[in-house]
């Protein structure tokens, strides 16, 4: 049953980092005025919320932009690590697996960007993806680590009593 499970969440989790990964390369895909037309209101938003919460500063819709691949690449980086994690089972060959699948994600998203009408190629949109990517491993080692140490106490508790 336990078997069964797993390959489930392999299945599904799989299915969702695919689907991610292809929305990011859509979204590179779109010409700069459709880029544009997607974010700018975005931007606007967020800022009315800032202005009215009395907030000195507006936000530009470049800051949006780049915060915007460090969370998608972040949200990618926790799909792709918890994917890996599912198969391979041990941290430290989640991090070598799951980075550099990432790091080959971005490099991919940023070249498709070199065709759509006003979209370039940005190495540090590259390297903000890749943190991102980082980032959302990061997050997933820690929750592995804090479980792992979770199930030896409760053996270790098993054992003594």
């Amino acid at each position: 049953m336990k078997d069964k499970k797993r390959m489930i969440a392999r299945v599904i989790l799989t299915v969702l980092t695919v689907a991610a990964i292809a929305a990011i390369f859509y979204n590179s895909s779109l010409s700069a005025v459709e880029s544009t037309e997607q974010s700018s209101p975005l931007t606007d938003w967020i800022n009315s919320i800032l202005a009215s919460l009395h907030f000195p500063f507006t936000l530009t819709e470049k800051f949006i932009r780049k915060l915007a691949h460090f969370s998608e690449y972040s949200a990618l980086g926790i799909l792709l690590s918890t994917t890996v994690y599912l198969y391979r089972r041990d941290r430290k060959k989640t991090l070598l697996t799951a980075l550099p699948i990432g790091a080959a994600v971005a490099v991919c998203d940023e070249l498709i960007q070199l065709f759509p009408a006003g979209r370039s190629c940005q190495v540090s949109d590259m390297v903000i993806d890749t943190c991102g990517i980082a980032f959302g491993t990061l997050i997933v080692l820690l929750f592995i680590l804090i479980k792992e140490k979770r199930s030896i106490k409760k053996r270790m508790e098993k054992k003594e009593g």
